[in-house]
């Protein structure tokens, strides 16, 4: 059945709330079976939009009220009480349609964690195979890569002058060459992979679900609000609906799957009365089932932006001047090639912290030029941009109803640098970036540094500095983690304790943030769960071959 907005009647095998990175894959694969009726839900719009699709655009999307649910969180108690935007997808595809396009499984001891922490079937070698299944890497098939799964993957060009200069600076700092971080060498310097092929955006609606909306036993609504589960007695029913002033309920037979998101998922949990009970008691919420960590265990990726003004270098920032934009956008759309099938952010790092850190735990993304944004809008201008990262902090936040009204926007608190060490972890990845940042190949770009600044010496003041300017990665998990303690969510295969029926496969079940751009990780669980509640065996375990690209 073709995507549509008016609600078809019937009742379904599967409800789907949230056409994102989860839900698009889930969709496709649970439709696979042809007796399977399945219903995927969307607020948002089709995917129509060239700024989606274009992936220099990807600032558009973001800064738009239709593709981006615009949330804000804070105020955050250690960054001076700012509050910050928080950027999550509202439209097919969800997040994977505004992203950075950037594609980062993680290090496989991310996963073997999960495993020692009681779930099993999530070491590194049960997702390899999921990993490898979901991705056509234009490297081709190998032992560690997938070579005719729906993404396709491609490695950017990294041709001008300031990604040589990274890549040589960090060679010069002394960080080894990762050949192909997705292949177990995560550690050091690389050329980014990107959900770009033929020079258009690789999301999910555009890789899983446009592919099989033909399907008769498919049916994907736009346009429509999920306001609640609905449940009878601890078993899930089927899921109540609004599209302006119009209301409906939608049956499911076998599940609700709820692919919202991290905020999404958790929000309509708590909207629905499952979570912590004093708390939905005190929103005006009537308590379905208390489940106390719903909402809780919420990370996200904590970012400082080192910024170079560089002198006698021709930029980047020239070529994306206002008068220069329409023959960008043209050039793609004659050629799909040009400045318009980038996303910029073609090279980076992975590193350690200091020697205490157990594998890299810090991360760099670059860009060629310098991005500021100040009401709405991003100003350009010439320079070099390092973004560090910290990838696994030990900081919690939370997510919290402000009102039992569905339009009303939950309270959002990442709580970041709560936890000294994520502090002392920040101020080491910082002085090293600086040291980078001093070698040899950026003095023939005149690079001065800008941000923090030279006025900025010691640990103090570096800290007070990040707690100024620090800053999302806008990649959030956690709020609805797997586990099987008493402030887990979920179990091992995304099923909500104590609610039949229910099921949540997204960024809210993992239970521990991995070193990577959540988007490879979480499309990776959607593909490894979508096989267990089609009852399959999962796929044998695989395990890395680091030995592969060794000359």
């Amino acid at each position: 059945m073709p995507i549509q907005g008016s609600l078809p009647k019937g009742d379904y095998d599967y409800v789907i709330i949230g056409a994102g990175s989860a839900g698009c894959v889930l969709a496709a694969r649970l439709t696979e079976d042809p007796q399977a009726r399945v219903c995927l839900i969307e607020v948002g719009p089709r995917d129509r939009s060239l700024f989606i699709h274009m992936p220099a655009a990807l600032t558009m999307p973001i800064e738009s009220k239709t593709w981006n649910w615009r949330y804000v969180t804070g105020p955050e108690p250690h960054l001076n009480n700012r509050t910050l935007g928080q950027a999550r997808g509202r439209g097919l595809g969800g997040s994977s349609s505004i992203n950075g396009m950037v594609w980062v499984r993680g290090h496989p001891s991310d996963y073997d964690q999960w495993q020692a922490e009681g779930l099993d079937g999530w070491s590194f070698a049960d997702c390899l195979p999921y990993f490898k299944k979901m991705e056509s890497f234009e490297g081709g098939r190998d032992p560690n890569r997938g070579g005719d799964g729906p993404l396709k993957i491609t490695r950017s060009k990294a041709d001008h002058p300031f990604y040589e200069a990274f890549l040589r600076a960090g060679e010069a700092y002394g960080l080894p060459v990762a050949r192909d971080y997705n292949s177990g060498d995560i550690e050091g310097l690389h050329v980014t992979q990107a959900t770009i092929s033929g020079g258009r955006r690789q999301s999910t609606a555009v890789a899983y679900l446009h592919p099989v909306a033909h399907r008769p036993n498919l049916t994907v609504l736009t346009g429509w609000r999920a306001d609640r589960v609905l449940l009878e007695g601890d078993r899930a029913t089927g899921i109540a609906l609004r599209r302006g002033r119009e209301t409906a309920e939608l049956q499911a037979g076998r599940e609700v799957i709820l692919s919202a998101g991290t905020i999404g998922s958790a929000h309509l949990m708590l909207l629905s009365g499952i979570g912590p009970a004093d708390h939905l008691r005190a929103s005006g919420v009537t308590v379905r089932h208390d489940l106390p960590g719903v909402g809780e265990n919420l990370q996200d990726h904590f970012v400082a932006s080192l910024m170079f003004r560089a002198s006698g270098t021709r930029s980047i920032a020239s070529d994306l001047s206002l008068w220069n934009r329409p023959r960008i956008g043209l050039e793609w759309l004659l050629t799909r090639g040009g400045l318009g099938a980038t996303s910029f952010f073609e090279v980076g790092a992975f590193f350690r912290s200091g020697p205490g850190a157990a594998y890299a735990n810090m991360q760099h993304e670059f860009l060629p030029f310098l991005a500021d944004f100040q009401d709405g809008r991003v100003r350009i201008d010439h320079g070099y941009q390092y973004f560090l990262s910290q990838m696994r902090p030990k900081s919690r936040g939370w997510l919290r109803l402000r009102s039992a009204d569905p339009d009303t926007h939950p309270e959002i608190v990442f709580n970041y640098l709560d936890d000294p060490a994520d502090a002392d972890e920040m101020l080491d990845g910082l002085a090293q970036t600086r040291d980078m940042a001093r070698q040899a190949p950026w003095a023939a770009m005149g690079g001065t540094e800008v941000a923090p600044g030279a006025e900025v010496r010691s640990r103090t003041e570096a800290l007070e500095w990040m707690r100024r300017i620090g800053n999302t990665e806008h990649h959030p998990v956690g709020t609805c983690r797997m586990g099987h303690d008493s402030m887990a969510v979920t179990d091992g295969e995304g099923r909500v304790h104590g609610i039949l029926g229910l099921r949540i496969v997204d960024g809210s079940v993992l239970p521990y943030i991995p070193t990577a751009n959540v988007n490879a990780p979480i499309i990776m669980v959607a593909e490894k769960i979508a096989d267990r509640i089609r009852g399959r065996a999962a796929l044998n375990r695989q395990t890395l071959r680091h030995n592969w690209l060794t000359p």
